[in-house]
């Protein structure tokens, strides 16, 4: 049976979860901060409108379910959902779509299966999943984040509004739109061989967000909040998987280094593999988990349409947790 508190699906220190919640949501403020420098506007109003939609719903079906609505808000958990999803989308979203996403976390993610500590999915990735299957236009259009945005004028405030309200790329406030995400430009380029465009790409600021997961990856591991097994397990294995690659096919595969910077592995590895509720309980089961998440999503990225498979990775590995966690208690016993 799974456990159903964060701290006894950890064997931590007894500690409210709560507790728990606010502390990755303090590790996460840098790279949030970061995020909304270089993307502009658009991502403050996916954080703010992500984590409204989210409690609201949180609550409407806490009241539907006669629970008490003050202890789900409470511990912090459906803001931390809507948090991660906040960070994996595209700041140009339309409003309509993030309350599709926030409603998709909230219920099919979590409440379906009975809350908190029963969810056998991580409710952020089940909503970026559902929004990249449903809306695959709109979920794919990044803007170059080199560009200079502007958070001053009014003008701006303006456009970014009619965009996110209205759904219209013509009003965009920037002056280029790219493709999916810094991964697919990447790709493209490799298998072009255009160095000099790989090498423009060095000073991007994905290099500093994923520089800043890691730091606040880190700051969790040393507060207790998540062990290093599943992090360590999923860096790893993606850059063996990505070496191998590379020396198999070294004309058609991306750096290692670009891989790991440029994608969601390291925010994945520390954010979204670590969720307590949807991982392996014991200390082998997670490493078998971790390292699983990091070849699959190696394997999605170079064989799927999506440049990014992180996500899809996550859920399909959260979906043998049972398995894992049965294996290895009874190899155990034995």
């Amino acid at each position: 049976m799974k456990p159903t508190s964060i701290y006894q699906a950890w064997q931590y220190p007894r500690r409210s979860t709560a507790s728990i919640m606010m502390q990755v949501m303090l590790s996460l403020v840098p790279g949030t901060v970061l995020m909304m420098h270089w993307l502009g506007p658009g991502v403050l109003i996916n954080w703010v409108v992500l984590i409204a939609a989210s409690v609201l719903c949180e609550a409407t079906v806490m009241r539907l379910r006669q629970r008490s609505i003050k202890t789900a808000l409470n511990d912090g958990s459906i803001v931390l959902a809507a948090w991660l999803l906040a960070l994996c989308i595209p700041p140009s979203l339309p409003i309509s779509q993030l309350i599709v996403g926030a409603v998709t976390l909230s219920v099919l993610g979590k409440h379906v299966y009975g809350g908190l500590g029963q969810n056998p999915f991580n409710p952020a990735m089940v909503g970026y999943a559902v929004l990249l299957i449903s809306f695959p236009k709109t979920m794919t259009l990044w803007f170059d984040p080199n560009l200079a945005v502007s958070w001053t004028t009014p003008a701006v405030w303006a456009d970014w509004w009619n965009l996110k309200w209205f759904a219209n790329p013509s009003v965009a406030p920037w002056d280029s739109i790219t493709q999916a995400t810094p991964l697919d430009r990447l790709r493209e380029f490799r298998n072009q061989s255009a160095s000099v465009s790989i090498n423009s790409l060095h000073t991007s600021p994905w290099r500093e967000l994923s520089v800043a997961w890691l730091m606040g990856g880190v700051y969790l591991l040393a507060r207790g909040v998540i062990r290093w097994h599943i992090p360590v397990a999923v860096l790893t294995a993606a850059i063996i998987a990505l070496t191998v690659q590379s020396y198999l096919s070294p004309n058609t595969t991306l750096p290692v280094w670009s891989a790991m910077l440029y994608g969601g592995m390291v925010f994945g590895a520390f954010y979204v593999a670590t969720d307590p509720v949807t991982a392996p309980s014991s200390v082998r089961a997670r490493l078998l988990y971790g390292a699983s998440i990091g070849l699959l999503s190696v394997i999605l990225r170079t064989h799927s349409n999506y440049p990014e498979g992180f996500a899809f990775a996550v859920l399909l590995m959260n979906a043998s947790v049972p398995l894992l966690d049965r294996w290895f208690v009874l190899d155990k016993r034995s």
